[in-house]
């Protein structure tokens, strides 16, 4: 049987409520839209300080994989794996998941800040340098205190 072509398929003028859903399910963004869904829901799926280490992303099979920005909290929330899924399925649209995976991420660097007037620009190379170093501080305020610190004496003295 041969399956017959949609308006929105043969290139003509198509209502947005029927041209939607045909291009979702073209494109495979369902996944993508209850990832994001999720995401926008995330502090309040898995509490604030969870959210603030954490993030959903991507969905493989009935399978949820969660980026960490340490492997401590991974551990602790293995923990507690079995409350997250409860909770998660709760928010979830469509097929619940079955299982969590943890995937270890580190935090994007801050971003970087524009030099004060009359202070010399911080050499990017130095600056994602120090950066680097500093991601095995595991304490997020105590390292981006510590960056701040440098990019401060970065701007004020020669740095090597």
């Amino acid at each position: 049987m041969k399956k017959t072509r949609t308006g929105y398929e043969q290139g003509q003028p198509t209502a947005m409520d029927q041209a939607l859903p045909e291009v979702f399910a073209t494109k495979q963004w369902g996944a993508q839209w209850r990832l994001f869904r999720l995401l926008s829901k995330w502090p309040e799926v898995v509490g604030a300080e969870v959210a603030q280490l954490t993030y959903p992303a991507f969905f493989r099979r009935e399978a949820l994989c969660i980026f960490v920005q340490n492997s401590a909290w991974m551990h602790h929330l293995q923990y507690v794996k079995a409350e997250l899924i409860t909770r998660i399925n709760q928010h979830l649209e469509g097929q619940p998941i079955t299982d969590i995976r943890w995937q270890l991420h580190a935090p994007a660097p801050p971003p970087p800040v524009p030099p004060a007037p009359g202070l010399r620009e911080i050499d990017a190379h130095q600056e994602h340098s120090f950066c680097q170093m500093t991601e095995a501080i595991a304490n997020r305020e105590c390292r981006e205190a510590l960056q701040r610190l440098w990019r401060s004496f970065a701007a004020h003295n020669e740095v090597e």
